[in-house]
């Protein structure tokens, strides 16, 4: 069945990875980010998440009313953030809370009132969310924090199937500028195939990890409707 898929941050990374594929499976995919890709088969809108949550509201009502009916709701979008507390300013702060907890939750409550079927939701986090990293404070919250939405959502009856997946580490451009050594990071074809997999079947709930050295896949949750253990 044709899908309408919402994919938050698919201009590059996993996001775009995953945009490919489902627009080769025939869904009508809608990405966003700050700059338009020109991934063919995909229609694109600008969301650029910045401190400003007065913003961010306009914007994704927005979204929401060019793009509506979403089954799906993907979201990908995040950005390296380092330093310790004391040198992250408010501005700084605000943006990691806005891109990595409020516009997913805004979204949710958005879509759940537009969607008739119940809406699926996938969350991609990070192994910050179970790692804690003193020089990403703020990163390590949020993504934990997102996780926990996640888990906390599948509790409503009206929402589908909940997936969480964190990847340790992908080879992308999320890391561009840094010294940091993507050599033996996952591959993000690799990381898609993998969302992919874990999202098909019955369940209400999915809580997995992929992991490196060497790439793996650990799911460390699987629920049903019933929250029984699969």
């Amino acid at each position: 069945m044709k899908k309408n898929i919402l994919i938050i941050g698919g201009s590059s990374g996993v996001g775009r990875k995953l945009a490919e594929h489902y627009v080769a499976e025939g869904h009508s995919v809608c990405i966003t980010g700050r700059k338009n890709p020109q991934l063919s088969g995909t229609r694109f809108q600008s969301l650029n998440v910045t401190d400003r949550s007065g913003d961010l509201a306009r914007d994704i009502n927005r979204l929401v009313q060019e793009f509506p009916a979403v089954n799906t709701l993907i979201y990908a979008a995040g950005y390296l953030q380092r330093g310790y507390i004391n040198d992250l300013n408010d501005t700084a702060l605000q943006t990691m809370v806005n891109i990595g907890l409020l516009a997913p939750m805004m979204l949710v409550q958005r879509l759940k009132a537009n969607t008739r079927a119940p809406l699926k939701i996938m969350l991609i986090t990070s192994s910050s969310q179970y790692t804690p990293r003193a020089l990403e404070p703020a990163y390590c919250a949020t993504k934990s924090g997102l996780g926990m939405l996640g888990a906390s959502l599948v509790r409503d009856s009206d929402i589908g199937k909940v997936l969480v997946v964190a990847p340790s580490g992908i080879n992308t451009p999320f890391w561009t500028g840094t010294d940091e050594d993507t050599s033996t990071m996952l591959n993000s074809d690799w990381v898609a195939d993998q969302i992919v997999s874990l999202s098909s079947g019955a369940f209400k709930y999915k809580f997995a990890k992929l992991l490196r050295k060497p790439a793996r896949t650990e799911i460390v949750e699987c629920m049903d409707n019933h929250f029984q253990p699969i």
